[in-house]
């Protein structure tokens, strides 16, 4: 799914630039491996493509396979694929922490996230979705605000005006009690919201933890919640069922690996924009698969969503430019 770069201008993450995902990692970036920026874009774009297909095998799936059940498949390739890759790398030890207050409170806000997400694939268009996730960054400003103590002048201001709107736009239609997809709406937004919340547990953590530690704990927190979830009974997979669900789980890791590198390749302000053409896949693969065709609310409100997540990106890149100039005046 998306991610957001964001620069913390105070604090312990002083100068520290990091790559924030609703899923995922913190990745800092050593600036001497920022050489090969058409690898990172290739590699960016694929990590889309494979995002995609995750949500494409979520959703035929549809009610069929509780969320927790393709979620614990998920978890348990992805909790496989890290150890293997830790150990294969020699850097076992990263699978260690003495931060665990921070990685409970960020992998639990990600799998309450991810729970809404897998719920609301199966109850919207993959378009309406996608717009709603492009929310998180609103949200997440928010949160810094009230939580952090961080500052929100004009341009955010502005920002979250615009994107206020476009949410409105967007999921106006949806809110009426004779349409049926009003609880996928709501439930869509929860996901943004705990995931805007993840993110800003992220950005309180320590820099000096690893992507592959992050990630490898909320995993495992998510895996265990789902497992938690077969008390109420799970069902026997059919052979297509079962190939949707590992399809699913591989293409989430191998999504988060490939976008987690591209940002090793090229700079986190030539790779974050390129998460909006999730936005392009989802119309053409909710067109292809589902026969989904973006109603007019979704066309006029999803532009006014991302124009604003590109405001607060790019106010977040001047600020990081300017980092010499006194906070009074940013």
């Amino acid at each position: 799914m998306c991610s957001y770069v964001l620069t913390r201008q105070d604090g312990p993450l002083n100068r520290i630039t990091e790559k924030l995902d609703p899923f995922a990692t913190i990745a800092p970036v050593p600036a001497s491996s920022r050489h090969l920026p058409a690898l990172g874009i290739t590699l960016k774009l694929a990590s889309v493509v494979v995002f995609a297909g995750m949500l494409v095998c979520i959703k035929y799936l549809g009610r069929d396979i509780p969320a927790g059940q393709a979620i614990f498949v998920r978890g348990l390739i992805s909790v496989v694929v890290l150890a293997l890759l830790a150990w294969s790398t020699g850097r076992l030890h990263l699978l260690k922490t003495d931060n665990w207050r921070s990685h409970a409170l960020r992998s639990l806000c990600g799998t309450v996230s991810m729970f809404c997400l897998f719920v609301a694939i199966a109850m919207i268009p993959l378009a309406d979705l996608t717009a709603i996730s492009f929310t998180t960054p609103l949200f997440l400003t928010v949160l810094a605000m009230v939580f952090l103590g961080e500052r929100i002048h004009g341009f955010r201001w502005t920002a979250l005006g615009i994107g206020f709107v476009g949410v409105l736009v967007t999921i106006g239609p949806h809110l009426s009690f004779a349409h049926g997809t009003s609880a996928g709406v709501l439930v869509a937004l929860c996901s943004a919201i705990f995931s805007a919340f993840a993110l800003m547990f992220l950005r309180k953590m320590s820099g000096g933890e690893h992507a592959i530690t992050i990630t490898f704990y909320f995993s495992l927190t998510f895996m265990v919640c789902s497992a938690l979830t077969a008390i109420r009974g799970w069902p026997m997979p059919t052979s297509e069922q079962w190939l949707l669900i590992v399809g699913a789980g591989l293409f989430g890791v191998f999504g988060q690996v490939l976008m987690t590198y591209s940002y090793r390749y090229a700079e986190a302000s030539t790779i974050a924009p390129l998460d909006y053409s999730n936005m392009i896949m989802s119309i053409v693969l909710g067109y292809l698969f589902f026969d989904e065709i973006p109603t007019l609310s979704v066309w006029i409100g999803a532009p006014l969503i991302l124009g604003a997540g590109l405001i607060i990106l790019w106010r977040e890149y001047s600020l990081k430019r300017q980092l010499s100039v006194p906070s009074s005046q940013t």
